[in-house]
């Protein structure tokens, strides 16, 4: 008996040793890296395990397909829901997440496939990124957009030849067809209702004739890009009222009784002046109170017609395809 306890408790503190060893070589191992960088790989693989859970939330998707439609989703852009027009289709490619977000943020030179890394935030380029690797038809049901089963026909969206074709024609815009465009009455959301151009307009948001030492790209995003506000003079407000009604618009003046906004929830925009006694509550809206289909409603010529008006103050020469693509 007393031979068996004796190697139990030999058995027992072998277990033991070998235990204390491996946590000996554990810590002498963890002292050997830089207590900042343990602490930094640790934070980067947290970070990189909660991006890849939000890339599968539906509504991250939802509002990367918001964002997708009117700055990507056209005729000669990636097509209707991603899977391709004049530019090659993106969705259902099984796409890397870094491979995606490095390639909107930085372009791809010599290409059409622009640079977003100054027009949006790095979350909405992530949303961008979550829409483009999600299921086709998970993702439309977030959003509720229909499903597009083959790549949208140009015709069937916007008349315009697909990219590849007109990046190599002599495409180009003209100033007189983009002042008739800019100030059409007979569209709702015509520039001139809610900008002013040389003193012409509608001075709901910038004087636009401003814009002429601007590159032709720089403006050509400002015009087909879903925006976050960058000017507190024109930040839109959304305000709720007793009665549930909710009006969204950018404020013109406020004194002790009274708001009055220009209501863009409909376009044109209309001047109303609300009591403040009516007011539950005032919210600042992130997003700019622009349309954001213009990219679906004009054609590329269209598109470089306005773009050339909008230069005109400083430039006469009418702005090509290429142009937005330097």
């Amino acid at each position: 008996m007393n031979a068996e306890r004796l190697e139990c408790a030999r058995l027992l503190i072998s277990v033991h040793l070998r235990r204390c060893m491996v946590l000996f070589y554990v810590g002498v191992i963890a002292f050997a890296i830089p207590a900042g960088r343990y602490l930094q790989l640790a934070a980067f693989a947290s970070v990189g395990v909660q991006r890849e859970e939000k890339l599968k939330d539906p509504q991250f998707i939802a509002e990367g397909a918001k964002l997708f439609a009117p700055s990507c989703g056209n005729a000669y852009c990636h097509g209707t829901g991603g899977v391709g027009g004049g530019a090659p289709r993106l969705r259902g490619k099984g796409l890397e997440s870094a491979y995606l977000f490095k390639t909107i943020s930085n372009g791809i030179p010599g290409t059409g496939m622009l640079s977003f890394k100054s027009e949006l935030s790095e979350e909405r380029i992530w949303k961008l990124v979550a829409f483009i690797m999600s299921d086709a038809k998970s993702a439309a049901a977030a959003s509720g957009a229909p499903v597009a089963d083959k790549p949208a026909s140009p015709s069937s969206t916007v008349s315009v030849k697909p990219a590849a074709a007109t990046a190599s024609s002599s495409l180009a815009g003209d100033v007189q067809a983009g002042k008739a465009l800019f100030f059409d009455s007979a569209r709702a959301k015509s520039c001139h209702l809610c900008h002013s151009f040389a003193g012409e307009g509608t001075p709901i948001g910038p004087d636009l004739s401003k814009l002429g030492n601007r590159s032709a790209k720089e403006i050509f995003f400002n015009v087909i890009l879903v925006r976050e506000n960058k000017d507190s003079r024109y930040a839109p407000v959304a305000l709720t009222l007793r009665n549930g009604d909710k009006i969204i618009g950018v404020k013109k003046e406020e004194d002790t009784d009274s708001i009055r906004v220009y209501d863009t929830t409909e376009l044109p925009a209309v001047l109303r002046t609300v009591q403040k006694t009516d007011v539950v509550r005032v919210e600042s809206v992130d997003e700019s109170a622009m349309p954001k289909d213009y990219a679906s409603i004009y054609t590329i010529k269209q598109l470089l017609d306005l773009v050339t008006f909008l230069k005109s103050s400083e430039s006469k020469s009418p702005v090509t395809l290429k142009d937005l693509f330097q």
